[in-house]
């Protein structure tokens, strides 16, 4: 059975350096991404303050790097330097202590893989390219973008400003002062994360041969790694300990809604685009008729619900179990044991 685990919220950063992508002279420039924007003239094009999902891949494979050793599985010496080049060939493979013999009499695509996913959590869960044999492990976990809400694009809530400093060298040089710029960027942010929990220490069919089964892990050590996956997750979210230029631009940061969702078939989280995301979330589950459960934290508009006596709260179906808890890091945790328990009834 197909377990998935899929993440969607909306937190608001300010004052941010996350992700910077060049330095032009003296100013070191935010990243920016194209954002297509519908308005009452149509549509435009709008370039606004982004994080890379490379830069919140990294943050999430440090953290299962760390939990992963603390649950004594396998770590190559790269990724447990946080590294994460990955076995891209058989020189890299063996300098990250892998014991890959390419040159081995009949071995196949699939011995290749599983010697590496054997030998490494992180290149389980995080996928790699073995360029040597064309040996592709598709990555269990999708990070996205992390890109201003369109509503608040739609209200102008969001920018980038270079901030200028001051670096002291002492009196006796050339130049005792020099100036420069860190550009930093302030937005109510969409983040999305999904993991195919199921499919951690399984094998990827197109590198089996035709017509056999690719083959898995034992389902105790899967079940281990399934658990690293999600404790990694809580982590990555709870110590907000991504991105870089923290120490002198560590950001104000509020998490104001999320959902985590729990799937028994592949599936995505609608991202926070609007303040309705959650239930459009439901309501696709619903339609689709498949078994999901769906825990939410909501602060968003809070001084007009307190206005109001018994707000109404989500409701699933049949099918879609819909929770409101108390903290955005609970919605994580009840997923994740959730995404386990499945995992554990379908060994």
């Amino acid at each position: 059975m197909f377990v998935g685990l899929s993440v969607s919220g909306r937190i608001l950063l300010n004052a941010e350096a996350l992700n910077m992508a060049e330095s032009v002279g003296n100013v070191t420039r935010h990243r920016k991404a194209p954002v297509v924007l519908k308005t009452n003239q149509g549509f435009r094009v709008v370039y606004v303050p982004a994080i890379s999902g490379e830069s919140l891949a990294h943050a999430y494979q440090s953290h299962l790097a760390d939990v992963a050793k603390e649950m004594g599985l396998p770590v190559c010496k790269c990724c447990e330097q946080k590294v994460f080049i990955k076995s891209n060939d058989s020189k890299m493979a063996t300098q990250c202590g892998h014991s890959i013999d390419v040159k081995a009499k009949n071995v196949s695509q699939i011995d290749i893989e599983r010697k590496i996913v054997e030998e490494c959590v992180v290149e389980d869960v995080g996928g790699f390219l073995f360029t040597d044999k064309a040996v592709k492990r598709t990555s269990r976990f999708r990070v996205g973008y992390m890109l201003p809400t369109l509503d608040s694009l739609r209200e102008g809530a969001f920018g980038s400003e270079p901030e200028i400093h001051v670096r002291f060298a002492g009196a006796q040089q050339e130049e005792g002062q020099i100036l420069y710029y860190v550009e930093v960027g302030s937005a109510l942010y969409n983040f999305n994360f999904s993991l195919d929990v199921s499919e951690i220490g399984k094998l990827s069919s197109e590198n089996a041969d035709l017509g056999k089964a690719p083959g898995e892990l034992p389902a105790e050590e899967r079940l281990r790694r399934a658990e690293a996956a999600v404790v990694a997750l809580k982590r990555f979210l709870g110590t907000m300990l991504f991105g870089a230029k923290r120490t002198r631009f560590n950001p104000v940061w509020d998490v104001y809604s999320l959902q985590a969702v729990v799937t028994t078939l592949p599936f995505e989280a609608t991202p926070g685009n609007d303040k309705d995301y959650v239930k459009d979330t439901v309501e696709r589950l619903c339609s689709l008729g498949v078994k999901a459960w769906v825990f939410y934290f909501d602060k968003e508009d809070k001084k007009d619900k307190e206005d109001k006596e018994g707000v109404e709260e989500l409701k699933g179906c049949d099918a879609v179990s819909v929770e409101k808890v108390g903290s955005y890091l609970e919605a994580v945790s009840k997923a994740g044991e959730k995404a386990l328990e499945l995992l554990k009834g379908a060994k």
